[in-house]
């Protein structure tokens, strides 16, 4: 979830709805949001076209897990997050309870094989985020410490390394957290007047939306931080359209929006080796690593499944999942603990919420 703190971080539906309503004209013409250490796109993008990836079903072994709140598993431990977001039990290898506090509300929980984090957030979205650290090995818990985040903002979290929001120098920033070295660094700041969002994080690396302050409509550019936190615009996405990014071994996998007011629609495309793959339209906000694999949500068609979909190493689109019965049904974002995949569907054909253990 993706609060607001301050001016820095507005959510960008809103932002979009009011750069729609038009400004004074006193606005600097701006650019899109990267920093001066951002470069041309390093990778070419091959000129024979894009090509289409039509799915193959190739479901994976889901098995049913509790219906009484959130869950996010990795097979050993599974972190249950109550309805109301004041409690989360870990449950498994572990047996250990991290409760909100009066006044907070637990906003996501984060997997990776050694760690989980707990996120909460202030109900008045007032103070800066708070971040529950448990090593998996021992149930041990520990408050997070470290630089100040915001309010609210994008999270992620793969093996040891956690990233979160801060404002610095009144800029808003990205934070790298190293939870085993208990150190943190800056790793990005957006210009003046500039934001992000919609951070993720695979083992290629982290990726970003940014985005400036033009109007009537902000221009988006979608970038990749390299380890020595360089800023790269992501080579094949058509000027201030891109929404999701996910970096991948071999390319990256983002959404466009083919229409500014649904923002809840996306056109997604991959780009491998520097070939550029049609994957069709997906649930903008669901893109997610896990294992070896990308994976976004797809809305039932008329008359047909929700599905999850995954992007393959081998460059493939398969359907790994689908939504009991037929008619209306949506997913939630798919959530990852290490190897093990957990999805929410709600339906006319039904509601249920299941895991598997992915490839990779």
């Amino acid at each position: 979830m993706r609060g607001t703190p301050g001016t820095y971080a507005v959510p960008m539906a809103l932002l979009l709805a009011l750069a729609a309503c038009g400004g004074d004209g006193d606005d600097p013409e701006a650019t899109p949001a990267t920093t001066s250490s951002a470069a041309a796109p390093t990778e070419p993008v091959t000129s024979s076209g894009p090509v289409t990836a039509e799915p193959t079903t190739n479901l994976l072994d889901w098995q049913p897990v509790s219906q009484k709140g959130r869950v996010v598993s990795t097979g050993e431990l599974m972190a249950t997050v109550d309805t109301a977001g004041t409690t989360v039990a870990f449950s498994g290898a572990r047996t250990v309870t991290v409760r909100a506090g009066e006044g907070w509300r637990v906003t996501d929980v984060l997997l990776s094989e050694a760690y989980a984090v707990v996120v909460r957030q202030d109900e008045l979205e007032e103070q800066p985020m708070r971040f529950t650290v448990l090593r998996t090995s021992t149930g041990a818990t520990r408050e997070l410490p470290g630089l100040t985040p915001t309010p609210g903002g994008p999270v992620t979290l793969h093996g040891d390394q956690l990233r979160y929001p801060m404002v610095d120098d009144e800029l808003y920033c990205l934070v790298g957290y190293d939870i085993g070295e208990q150190s943190g660094h800056i790793s990005y700041c957006a210009p003046e007047h500039h934001g992000f969002s919609n951070v993720t994080s695979s083992p290629a690396g982290t990726a970003l939306m940014t985005f400036d302050n033009k109007r009537p409509v902000s221009c988006r550019t979608l970038v990749t931080l390299a380890e020595d936190d360089t800023v790269t615009p992501l080579a094949g996405v058509p000027d201030c359209t891109g929404w999701d990014v996910l970096a991948t071994p071999d390319g990256a996998v983002w959404s466009t929006l083919p229409k500014e007011q649904q923002v809840e629609r996306g056109a997604f495309s991959a780009r491998a080796d520097g070939q550029v793959y049609v994957l069709g339209t997906g649930a903008t906000g669901s893109l997610t690593w896990c294992g070896d694999s990308a994976y976004f949500v797809r809305d039932a068609q008329k008359g047909g499944h929700a599905q999850l979909l995954r992007w393959t190493p081998e460059h493939t689109l398969e359907i790994a999942y689908e939504s009991p019965g037929r008619g209306e049904a949506f997913l939630e974002a798919p959530r990852c603990g290490g190897s093990v995949l957990t999805v929410s569907a709600y339906g006319e054909g039904g509601d249920e919420q299941v895991s598997a253990t992915v490839p990779g």
